[in-house]
């Protein structure tokens, strides 16, 4: 029996965006104009060196992120046109400048364009549970979405995540098209998708695996034998390909570029994301994005969600196969990251919202409703709490609360170290020095005004994850003496002392020339951000002249 609806379910979508929106808009200016995740800028320096350089190569293919970097172009030239058209700068080459010292102007734009792209997740994760399963398990599937507090988290980071999982979701409905009708149209349409997903993330390949299912499900209708349909995979896999060669063809072209980006991106250990054992990494996942994204209540519900799924021969072949894989692909790696997480947080929405379903369907008649109001509060309740709780902390980060003391307490004419794109304090009258591993301390302002891209970074950073001060040569580190430094990375290498030795070494004997004369810590709910150190060492300076 269905629970009947008294609102037109196009509202209820409707209302659902609209919180969504709010629930992504309310913090998505968090940290500017500093940056607090250093890889927003990478993936910009790559849009703009396209746009600098008049090429379609972005340089760099770590994910490989081409798609996200095209899009970020196509955002920053409006964005550029219409400064200049309102008259804010006189030329786009004002507009260039702009960008280096206050990189507000592209990331704010590029976090608005990640958002649509999540908003969209919702939409096509609706989509699919409607055509899957009915309309009360896409509205569950997609109210899920709109509140999980990771799926918030990375619609307002410019990253290929989300525009990843949006064109994974897209495949999965040509697939759904392909089981119904079997079309050739259809087939180059779930290729093209295909070649989307790949180009915005590897590991989304495993998006052919729902095309596949699809093309097996049309069997039914009795058109096509085991060969045909073998044929046809084939097919749709190599057109996929040559969709990926069309959309970034500078995977073929600068293949040398690929083989190195690649190598720098497979790290055996990353401070603070190293991973371990397959149980380890998939304890760590259950216990850390998923619960975090799904909610208790949302991971109990799955149970009943699979055991239902797997009973319903298109959604145990569309969905169920590239779920188990993903999470394999996830468990078997050297790193853990929440991130790569994303993927599987639609999925799950859609098997949740069959398990509740499910589960109230088996309650009287009589209780019915009341007990689908307490599971959907069970469900939904955590997840606006912790959402909102997230938000705070993104708002009150402690690398701008580092700010805040370093603008009262340094004088000018300091010199000053600093881990993090702290943008905000580039107006203060001090000289600013960033680390840059291989290459040691650099001017940081004198960088910026040069319009440093991103193959300089990549040049200096080697083979090295991180670009920080326990990074940067032992031969180079003279070139970091400073009346102060603003350490971001120093606590999370005191952590994790055992496995990265020498980096915690060069850090304890920085500090230790210094006196640590402020320290921000985050607080749950309130603060976000990493433990940053300030360290003053001009008494110690001083007492050595």
């Amino acid at each position: 029996m269905s629970i009947a609806w008294r609102w037109k379910p196009s509202w209820v979508l409707a209302i659902l965006l609209i919180v969504g929106l709010w629930l992504r808009l309310s913090s998505i200016g968090f940290g500017l104009p500093a940056l607090n995740d250093p890889d927003e800028l990478m993936f910009e320096l790559g849009a703009i060196r396209m746009l600098r350089g008049h090429t379609l190569n972005p340089g760099w293919f770590g994910h490989p992120a081409t798609t996200t970097m095209y899009v970020l172009a196509v955002v920053n030239v409006l964005v550029g046109l219409g400064g200049w058209i309102c008259g804010r700068f006189a030329s786009l080459e004002a507009f260039g400048t702009a960008v280096y010292a206050d990189p507000s102007w592209i990331i704010l734009p590029g976090r608005l364009a990640m958002t649509a792209f999540g908003l969209g997740t919702i939409v096509l994760a609706y989509r699919l549970a409607k055509r899957l399963a009915g309309l009360e398990v896409a509205l569950v599937a997609a109210g899920v979405l709109t509140l999980s507090p990771v799926h918030i988290t990375y619609s307002q980071i410019i990253r290929s995540d989300m525009m990843a999982c949006f064109f994974m979701l897209l495949a999965m409905l040509a697939a759904l098209d392909i089981a119904e009708r079997g079309r050739w149209r259809d087939h180059v349409l779930a290729a093209f998708w295909l070649g989307c997903a790949i180009t915005t993330k590897w590991p989304f390949a495993l998006s052919f695996l729902p095309i596949a299912g699809g093309i097996w499900l049309s069997r039914r209708s009795g058109d096509n034998s085991v060969r045909a349909c073998l044929a046809r995979m084939v097919v749709t896999g190599l057109l996929g390909l040559c969709f990926c060669a069309l959309l970034s063809p500078y995977l073929l072209l600068d293949h040398a570029t690929v083989v190195r980006n690649l190598t720098g991106e497979s790290q055996i250990r990353h401070l603070g994301s190293t991973g371990g054992t397959l149980w380890f990494n998939a304890r760590w996942y259950l216990t850390g994005p998923l619960f975090t994204g799904l909610g208790a209540a949302g991971l109990v519900l799955l149970v009943p969600g699979l055991a239902i799924a797997a009973r319903r021969p298109r959604i145990a072949v569309l969905v169920l196969p590239l779920l188990a894989s993903f999470f394999v692909v996830l468990c078997t790696q050297t790193m853990v990251w929440d991130r790569w997480a994303m993927p599987i947080l639609p999925l799950c929405a859609i098997l949740i919202a069959l398990g509740l379903r499910g589960v109230i369907f088996r309650v009287g008649e009589r209780w019915r409703g009341a007990a689908a109001a307490l599971a959907g509060a069970a469900l939904a309740l955590p997840l606006i709490l912790t959402s909102l709780a997230q938000a705070r902390e993104r708002m009150h980060d402690t690398r701008q609360l580092a700010s805040a003391w370093a603008v009262a307490h340094v004088p000018p004419g300091s010199t000053v170290l600093v881990e993090h794109f702290a943008f905000d304090l580039l107006p203060q009258p001090w000289h600013f020095l960033f680390p840059m591993a291989e290459v040691g301390c650099v001017d940081a302002a004198a960088k910026l005004h040069g319009k440093i891209g991103y193959a300089s970074i990549d040049q200096a950073r080697g083979t090295r994850a991180n670009v920080d001060y326990g990074t940067v040569a032992a031969a180079k580190r003279d070139t970091c003496r400073a009346d102060f430094a603003i350490l971001t990375q120093y606590e999370r290498y005191k952590a994790e002392r055992s496995a990265f030795p020498e980096e915690y070494a060069a850090y304890r004997d920085y500090v230790a020339r210094g006196k640590t004369v402020a320290r921000f810590v985050p607080k749950p709910g309130e603060t976000g951000g990493r433990i940053v150190t300030i360290v003053d060492f001009r008494v110690v300076q001083r007492a050595t002249r």
